[in-house]
């Protein structure tokens, strides 16, 4: 049985790290609808999450635009290795978010491919 990832990214403009993570033996779902990939993660088990993480101001009741797929992964898969990969500009969000949420590597753009590989083994 391959390993699972599911990897969101919701702004993009970086490289798709796919080839990378099938390389690795990972099963990938792609998602770009945080609304999908919350769907997903209620399906399925998941060994690795990679997701990108944003913040926007106009967001009332909520510090990012993963919280929810971060909730449902809790649940669903509780021994997912989770990757976040974010803006340096979105620090202080991100630390928010972590007072809350389980994250094994955050790494800052632009990745190092080295490093990403690294999280997810």
């Amino acid at each position: 049985m391959s390993q699972k990832l599911l990897f969101f990214v919701d702004e993009g403009g970086f490289e798709d790290y796919t080839p990378l993570f099938i390389e690795q033996g990972f099963a990938v779902d792609f998602e770009d609808s945080q609304r999908r990939a919350t769907k997903l993660a209620k399906k399925n088990t998941y060994q690795v999450l990679v997701a990108e993480f944003s913040h926007n101001p106009e967001f009332r009741d909520r510090v990012s635009n993963i919280e929810s797929l971060l909730a449902t992964l809790e649940g669903n898969s509780p021994n997912a290795k989770i990757v976040i990969l974010y803006d340096e500009l979105n620090q202080p969000q991100l630390d928010q978010l972590k007072a809350r949420y389980r994250m094994d590597v955050t790494l800052s753009f632009p990745i190092d491919k080295a490093l990403l590989h690294q999280a997810i083994n």
